[in-house]
């Protein structure tokens, strides 16, 4: 995912940052007393996106739905949390209250507020912390053919990321301090506005799935399990392909079909190269003549299992992927840009996946890249996961170093609506900074759902 949008710098005065600051600590620490209270006995249910789930109608995995899109999330958000030494929540009255309004309106409708502390040692900018806020309300609803596998649905999502009491939000901070690669990929910053807007249909029991509209185009090019940057990986290096120049907010379309009933997909998409956080992006789309296209052709062990894999875009179990890609030349004289990417992620047990991704590219920053690791759901906590990841970067520019980065994190689920996420990145060799054999990147994340 290329969340690396026009790189403007970050313009907070000490008095916004404070306000910002007390109204992520005041929504944080309410969602905190309000979920600790106690509650009635909850019965624990295991979380749907471990790898075995019950059978649905719904027979090839949707690949057009992932934990960034706005159904996604919701999804995601919504699903139930075991817990293990943690606490019930007593946001039952709200949660009632969504499944009314969804009940007699079909609307479906949550939100999310996440903040996340980094700590840069060795920076380059001299700036040893940045802290980010984000705001989500998703919203969705099956406009025709109601309740059906074929439903027509409309999605919307509004968002606002803003740094908090620093100059810079992590996304910016990060390269600052000498990353080549963005150390927090989608903590960027932008004022409210409508970020997704698109309508998605599933045919034929899922065998073709197509959406348009304003789209997250990293949803939709070389995804897999583990690259949604609120819940699991931080570092770009094992978010999204750093080789990839893909578009981010913005008009466009995608598609994928399994032609035949043996695992094999074919999925691709055409966007506008133009992002725009918050703008429509239609015109540059229709009027301007420049395009990023993709195609991925792969093989799931999911396609004919009877299950609907809603999570982070290739949310497969057992996923084998390539995707080659283009972008045209831009107006500002920015050079075309092509290559390939490669996914593999396999579940050695049940709750323990691996993967190994990798890129090639011409006409873009980093032209080579490669990342492995595996994610694991412990037994006794199967909504917390612990992470681990080890990736090579190395920069089109010949005067630049070759990036190696590790990072290890902890997603414990303190409650159903709220998680806390210890993490560490180190970075040898930072392309950007190097005079530094070592940049460390430590951070804590915390985001709360309601």
């Amino acid at each position: 995912m290329r969340r690396l949008a026009r790189r403007t710098p970050a313009v907070a005065s000490v008095g916004a940052g404070r306000r910002y600051a007390a109204i992520a600590g005041l929504i944080l620490l309410g969602g905190w007393i309000g979920t600790a209270l106690p509650a009635t006995a909850q019965t624990v249910e295991p979380d749907p996106d471990d790898a075995i789930v019950a059978p649905t109608e719904t027979v090839y995995p949707d690949r057009l739905d992932g934990t960034l899109s706005a159904e996604g999330d919701l999804e995601e958000d919504e699903a139930p949390r075991s817990a293990h030494f943690r606490f019930p929540t007593s946001l039952g009255p709200w949660l009632a209250f969504k499944a009314a309004v969804e009940e007699s309106t079909g609307i479906n409708f949550g939100g999310s507020y996440g903040v996340l502390w980094q700590n840069y040692q060795n920076s380059l900018s001299g700036e040893e912390n940045s802290v980010g806020g984000k705001f989500t309300m998703n919203f969705s609803r099956e406009m025709l053919f109601r309740g059906t596998p074929e439903a027509l649905i409309f999605d919307m999502a509004v968002e606002a990321r803003h740094p908090i009491g620093t100059d810079q939000p992590p996304l910016w901070a990060g390269f600052s301090a000498g990353s080549i690669t963005a150390t927090a990929a989608t903590w960027g910053e932008f004022d409210i506005g409508i970020t997704q807007a698109y309508i998605r249909q599933n045919l034929l029991d899922g065998r073709i799935q197509y959406t348009i509209g304003k789209i997250f185009a990293p949803n939709y090019v070389n995804a897999y399990p583990f690259f949604d940057d609120n819940r699991q990986f931080l570092n770009q290096n094992f978010t999204t392909s750093p080789t990839i120049p893909i578009p981010l907010r913005g008009f466009g379309m995608a598609a994928a079909v399994y032609p035949t009933d043996t695992g094999f997909y074919v999925s691709g998409g055409m966007y506008t190269p133009y992002s725009s956080d918050t703008g429509w992006t239609i015109d540059d789309f229709f009027e301007r003549n420049q395009y990023f296209y993709n195609v991925e052709i792969g093989w799931t062990s999911l396609a004919n299992a009877g299950v609907p894999l809603q999570a982070r875009g290739a949310m497969d179990a057992n996923n084998f992927s390539i995707t080659p890609w283009y972008r045209d030349e831009l107006d500002d004289g920015t050079p075309e840009a092509y290559g390939v990417a490669f996914n593999a992620n396999y579940l050695l047990q049940e709750n323990l996946m691996m993967f190994v991704r990798g890129g090639l590219s011409h006409g873009w920053a980093i032209n080579r890249n490669l990342a492995m690791g595996f994610g694991l759901r412990p037994n006794n906590a199967p909504s917390d996961l612990f992470g681990v990841g080890f990736g090579w970067a190395n920069p089109e520019n010949e005067f630049l170093p070759a990036q190696y980065t590790a990072e290890i994190f902890y997603r414990y689920q303190v409650t159903p609506q709220f998680a806390l996420t210890p993490d560490a990145q180190l970075i040898m060799n930072p392309a950007l900074n190097p005079t530094e054999d070592v940049l460390w990147a430590l951070g804590l994340r915390g985001r709360l759902t309601f």
